[in-house]
């Protein structure tokens, strides 16, 4: 009887995990996201994502406060230079490699996704760290 409570125990436990876990969008799934998102942010686009998953870890599940938790995605992508002819932006040769994370918020009510430049400093903020997604 103890060994049959303790497999419906274990397998709730497993079901439910799997189920949040189930919800995470895939890199893949977020490139269309990112790209949105950088041209409500920002007045430029980017040509192109150089590299998913900069740390190769996964997705990080995060702790911002005792109440929200967000995903992690980081992401570099390639910015070309601009410059500006008639008040329009116009790419010119040459640009820079750009480390940036998307975190996304399903809690949120307005903006699910924002988009922070740099990368994420894993020993800076570890306490805030839940796991890594694979």
């Amino acid at each position: 009887m103890k060994a049959l409570f303790r497999f419906l125990v274990f397998g709730t436990c497993l079901f439910s995990v799997t189920q949040l876990y189930s919800d995470v969008p895939k890199y893949s799934e977020m490139d269309k996201t990112l790209l949105s998102v950088w041209n409500k942010t920002f007045p430029v686009p980017y040509t192109k994502i150089l590299k998913r998953d900069l740390a190769e870890k996964g997705i990080l599940y995060y702790r911002k406060n005792a109440k929200k938790s967000v995903y992690i995605y980081s992401y570099l992508v390639f910015l070309p230079l601009y410059g500006e002819q008639n008040e329009k932006p116009v790419q010119k040769e040459g640009g820079r490699e750009v480390k940036l994370k998307l975190i996304y918020d399903p809690s949120s009510k307005e903006e699910k996704y924002t988009i922070e430049l740099g990368e994420f400093d894993e020993m800076f903020d570890a306490k805030g760290i839940i796991r890594w997604i694979r």
